[in-house]
């Protein structure tokens, strides 16, 4: 591979040196009482790349030396001043005494090792770390679905993905007193309880993990990581998918609910109109129902009629009325007095009689007073209305 290349393709896809740093700093509560206890206790890093935690671990107190194969990529770590070799990290460890390191760390270099050559790692690391010292390994997590099956294949050195419950268990074969997985870097969504999408539990656990082992010691080194070792880190497939699961059966639970409800509207609506119904059967059944059915008829008969059609009746209604008064003298000088009491009424009334029409929106006020085209009988009737002091031909 190109010198320079596995340099260039961290630098693009890990992350700035600044980011990698602050990422590093989570294991600061397993570390920091080991540096409390032992100040410039040795710890060594396998594959320190550009040296991040070897920063860490020199800023803690820790008297800190590195390893890589790649020298490309030790040269930032050089230029930091920072204790750096090239190598082989598995022949390193081989090489150091038993019990003289505080910490062994590996961070992206399990899945770039055989199997086989990964247990021995973990078994010279368990040999060379002092009692209550920690080895910490942090690898892809393949419970992410998308970095286990697309980003881990992203660098081509990989060799295959490892599940945390594998590795804990290769170390824990290896004797450590107890171990930690630490789940890393999850989305922010996977964290804050907000609404879940497929894409999230696809792509929202952890994308990298770690194991965190402790190797049998005094017990005042081990209580004092007690709390590191019981809180949890991050976010597992099962927790995510888990969550998903409670959010689509709520989710389906509200729109039962509003089903139910709507059913419950829709079953009252049907009784307020069955009760309708039968106030309406009600209504059909009573008395004044039949009694009024006539008077129904009429209006509906009336309906029927145009404006004009019921003014042509009206009017027929009223020649008839005053014939039938002009018949008879008593209700003729009554009517007759009336009329002459009130003169509008009375052109009215006379130019019914005589069929004329009368302009819309305006007052006859002038009666003919020699009506030719009346036949007799109407000019009897109109000389009765228009009073004794009116002549007519024909009379």
């Amino acid at each position: 591979m190109n010198d320079d290349f596995y340099r260039a393709f961290e630098d693009r896809f890990r992350g700035s040196r600044e980011l990698v740093k602050s990422r590093l700093r989570i294991y600061l509560p397993f570390i920091a009482p080991l540096a409390a206890i032992s100040p410039f206790a040795n710890a060594i890093d396998l594959g320190c790349g550009r040296g991040e935690w070897l920063e860490v671990l020199t800023e803690c107190g820790f008297t800190a030396q590195g390893i890589d194969l790649d020298d490309s990529m030790l040269q930032a770590a050089r230029a930091r001043g920072l204790d750096v070799r090239t190598g082989d990290a598995i022949e390193l460890l081989k090489e150091l005494p038993e019990a003289s390191q505080a910490v062994v760390s590996g961070f992206h270099i399990a899945e770039h090792l055989p199997f086989e050559l990964l247990q021995v790692l973990i078994k010279e690391a368990s040999r060379v770390l002092m009692p209550g010292g920690l080895l910490i390994l942090e690898t892809p997590n393949p419970e992410n679905l998308v970095t286990g099956t697309s980003a881990f294949y992203l660098d081509p050195t990989h060799q295959k993905p490892i599940p945390p419950l594998l590795l804990d268990f290769l170390i824990e074969h290896s004797g450590f007193t107890r171990r930690k997985i630490v789940r890393l870097q999850e989305s922010q969504n996977s964290t804050n309880g907000s609404d879940l999408s497929v894409l999230n539990v696809l792509n929202g656990v952890s994308p990298d993990y770690s194991v965190v082992a402790q190797k049998d010691g005094p017990a005042n080194i081990l209580d004092r990581l007690i709390t590191s070792f019981s809180a949890e880190y991050g976010v597992s497939l099962e927790e995510l998918a888990t969550r998903y699961q409670q959010q689509a059966n709520s989710r389906i639970q509200q729109i039962e609910g509003m089903a139910s409800q709507a059913m419950m509207k829709a079953e009252r609506a049907e009784a307020a109109s069955l009760e309708s119904v039968k106030a309406l059967n009600a209504i059909y059944a009573s008395t004044s129902w039949r009694i009024t059915a006539p008077l129904r008829a009429i209006a509906v008969k009336f309906r029927r009629f145009s404006r004009t059609e019921i003014n042509r009746h009206i009017r027929l209604l009223l020649r008839h009325i005053a014939l039938f008064v002009n018949r008879r003298p008593f209700p003729r000088r009554v009517c007759l007095s009336i009329l002459q009491r009130t003169p509008v009424l009375k052109r009215r009334l006379s130019m019914i009689v005589t069929d004329q029409q009368t302009p819309r929106q305006t007052v006859q006020r002038n009666v003919p007073t020699k009506p030719d085209h009346l036949s007799a009988q109407a000019r009897r009737i109109y000389k009765e209305l228009s009073g004794p002091s009116e002549s007519y031909p024909g009379n």
